[in-house]
């Protein structure tokens, strides 16, 4: 069949039947929680302030497996978000981003390292984020769930009066929902 009219058909490959009585088991009697209460299943927030570099963000970041932080300043309020995506499009010269094959350029490069460390010096406030996506303490676990999807993010800062307390990742968030520990 023609590619792009509707009714391509595709190979087929047959199926051991050895393992035809495979059994999951699945809990039918749990059912999602309500009233989730965003204080206990959000996480401490490590936080940066916008002249750590981006060395050191990305050394937190590893340090406690966390793909981005909140960028603070000496009031612990919120001033940006900086991501491992950030720090690495950072150290890319701007005319790579544009480019949709860098095929020219031997991988054995080494003199872009030098490039790559001299950007790892820059402080955050450089690179970070400016629009963060937070929520008050006290709003319920719908409306951290809607500022993820609205966002676009898997992760929702958690603050108290401007000041940041804690932070709520996607995955947390689902699990208590389902009642998943």
């Amino acid at each position: 069949m023609a590619h792009g009219s509707g009714t391509e058909t595709y190979p087929t490959f047959p199926v051991s039947r050895e393992k035809e009585n495979w059994e999951v088991e699945v809990d039918h009697e749990r059912k999602p929680r309500r009233d989730v209460e965003i204080e206990k299943i959000m996480r401490p927030a490590v936080c940066v302030e916008p002249d750590t570099t981006a060395r050191e963000a990305l050394k937190i970041m590893r340090d406690n497996n966390v793909p981005g932080v909140p960028v603070v300043g000496p009031d612990r309020r919120l001033e940006g978000f900086v991501t491992d995506g950030h720090l690495l499009e950072s150290a890319l010269p701007q005319y790579m981003k544009l480019m949709d094959s860098l095929s020219f350029v031997p991988e054995s490069a080494d003199n872009w390292v030098h490039y790559l460390t001299e950007a790892a010096d820059k402080p955050v406030r450089e690179v970070m984020g400016r629009k963060v996506s937070q929520i008050e303490l006290g709003r319920s676990e719908l409306a951290v769930a809607h500022r993820m999807v609205h966002d676009g993010v898997s992760s929702v800062v958690i603050t108290r009066n401007g000041e940041v307390v804690g932070i709520v990742n996607r995955l947390d968030l689902y699990a208590a929902i389902e009642g998943i520990d």
